[in-house]
């Protein structure tokens, strides 16, 4: 607390996390960056400050609130929502140690380059909606969205954080009669007017931080925190000039009325819809910053409601395939986002469940990836070397080895499409069908079937050590991001090609994407320091016959970043 903090770099907590240096400060906390040195793996750590002079009771209300924060987000796994490690007790007080998220708020990316498009406000928004898809899955409501707590980290893999004042439904509330808590200018009417906070209150405050991060300001920003509240409640909306194709969402999610404002996953949808209506890219447009993770110590997360979405993108992998070690809920999200992080990640493969990206459309199901706190180095524009395909690749080999190469070939018993290899910038590389189109969204790489279908590849820095035990965490809110969703399996990879690996687990389902049933499998595996997941998406009947057999030959090709 403020008078036992640790001043110097080099303080061991717990015996075994070391504190670095100081990144983020506020009201109500601080946050580390610092190393777990049993696990050697960097972590952020959250201090709570409180004044030494509050009365007891008000210094209980806050170390609750503390707690409530780590419980919060520990139910969550999904690559937009920060992931808590462990929480600690010193002197009383709860510490919480959770991901590391290098880059800078939402809320600096504004105040230092201004206000961004519309598509990359779409992007990010869509993997908050679809964090928040799994958060209201679970009764838990964040009740403070806003620009500083969402952080931006390399790729534009945007992280919901700050869970401190959520309020998880059928819990007691930690407030006082007649207190109000969150940011007046990101806080619903019903909210400044003392109502309890609801789903529909996150989705308010999601409007105002898209608003926020379109115009440069949110919309009911005043002088004074009162003129602020008063604003929300008797103002007109301005209109959403700048937001382009955002702007007929934003009028439906800064409606007055709490009632007439999408639900979640319509939201998820909605933003799907609008990512893919932008031109492809080769690659992803972020502007991450240097710093880790730094949260705005100011009272938190309010509580979210969760909708059902058309097969995100986000939805699929709740941890975004790229890193099935990772928690991540469900996206529905992720779907949603999982659907919807498709989208975002396409926009995370696995919003929810990643957030996959549909194939031919995002809000049909694709899923961005995994919950990445994607800390590799950005690669910018590099080229991509010129791909090499597999008849090319053979005749290259010819009379190097030839006993070999013949009995390799009559073992090889693939009559699937032709392969080309992909190198890919961020490190990885694998043999991908010939014709199939590459897009570029976030984190995620999508390779688009042009018959139907995709292949998305995602990865992160940090996954969970239990491919398996990630994929049934957000396979939970799966039906609701996947249309017509079927679950056939969730189960350990028994693939020859999976066995270099330290966990690895394929998730298999079907659903259906504009009237077309398809067959995916996201299948997750992870080395000591990446996590991947590759999920493709089939029409289900050409699976057996074509998909299958394709996805083992690209696992078998697979190439980890160095």
């Amino acid at each position: 607390m403020s008078n036992d903090s640790p001043q110097l770099p080099d303080f061991l907590l717990a015996g075994r996390y070391r504190l670095h240096r100081l990144i983020g400060a506020g009201g109500m906390g601080r946050v580390w960056e610092g190393v777990d040195e049993l696990l050697d793996r960097p972590v952020a750590i959250k201090e709570l400050t409180i004044n030494e002079h509050l009365p007891p009771q008000e210094i209980e209300i806050l170390r609750a609130r503390m707690l409530r924060e780590a419980r919060s987000a520990a139910q969550l796994s999904h690559p937009s929502i920060i992931t808590v490690f462990d929480v600690v007790e010193k002197d009383g007080f709860p510490w919480i140690v959770m991901e590391l998220v290098h880059g800078k708020s939402l809320s600096e990316i504004i105040k230092q380059e201004g206000a961004i498009s519309p598509e990359r406000a779409a992007n990010l928004g869509l993997q908050v909606a679809a964090a928040l898809s799994v958060a209201h899955q679970r009764g838990i409501v964040h009740r403070d969205i806003k620009p500083g707590n969402v952080l931006v980290a390399r790729g534009d893999r945007a992280v919901l954080t700050d869970f401190g004042i959520a309020y998880l439904e059928g819990s007691s509330r930690l407030t006082r009669t007649g207190s109000l808590l969150g940011s007046p200018s990101y806080l619903a009417p019903e909210q400044a007017r003392g109502e309890p906070a609801s789903p529909a209150a996150d989705m308010w405050a999601l409007g105002t931080t898209l608003y926020a991060a379109l115009h440069g300001a949110p919309p009911f920003q005043r002088a004074t925190p009162m003129a602020t509240l008063t604003a929300v409640v008797v103002d007109e909306v301005p209109p959403p000039v700048k937001a382009g194709p955002l702007r007929p969402l934003l009028e439906q999610l800064l409606n007055k009325d709490p009632q007439k404002r999408p639900t979640v996953h319509e939201v998820v949808e909605e933003l799907q819809r609008v990512v893919m209506s932008f031109p492809p890219q080769s690659s992803s447009a972020s502007s991450t910053g240097t710093h880790t993770l730094q949260e705005e110590a100011s009272p938190a997360p309010a509580e979210v409601s969760v909708a059902k979405p058309a097969a995100d993108t986000s939805a699929l992998p709740l941890s975004s395939p790229a890193e099935p070690g990772k928690r991540n809920s469900t996206l529905a999200t992720v779907g949603l986002v999982a659907l919807a992080l498709c989208v975002v990640v396409a926009v995370i493969t696995a919003v929810v469940l990643f957030v996959p990206a549909g194939g031919n459309s995002r809000a049909d199901g694709e899923q961005p990836a995994a919950e990445t706190s994607q800390s590799s180095e950005e690669t910018g524009q590099a080229e991509e070397p010129e791909p090499t395909t597999s008849a090319e690749a053979a005749e290259q080999g010819v009379g190097e080895d030839d006993e070999d190469s013949e009995e390799e070939a009559e073992d090889d018993d693939y009559s699937g499409p032709p392969l080309v290899r992909h190198e890919d910038p961020t490190g990885f590389s694998l043999d991908v069908p010939e014709g199939w189109s590459v897009d570029r969204r976030g984190s995620s790489v999508f390779f688009r079937n042009p018959e139907g279908g995709y292949l998305q590849v995602d990865q992160t820095d940090s996954p969970n050590p239990d491919a398996k035990k990630d994929w049934e965490a957000q396979e939970r809110g799966a039906a609701g991001r996947f249309s017509n969703y079927s679950l056939i399996d969730i189960r350990y990879s028994d693939h020859p090609s999976m066995e270099r690996y330290v966990t690895a687990s394929d998730w298999e389902f079907t659903f259906t994407i504009n009237g077309q049933r398809m067959h995916a499998v996201n299948r997750g595996f992870h080395t000591e320091k990446k996590g991947y997941a590759l999920f493709l998406v089939y029409p289900a009947d050409g699976w057996e016959e074509t998909g299958a057999p394709l996805l083992d030959r690209m696992s078998e090709s697979f190439e980890p970043a160095a």
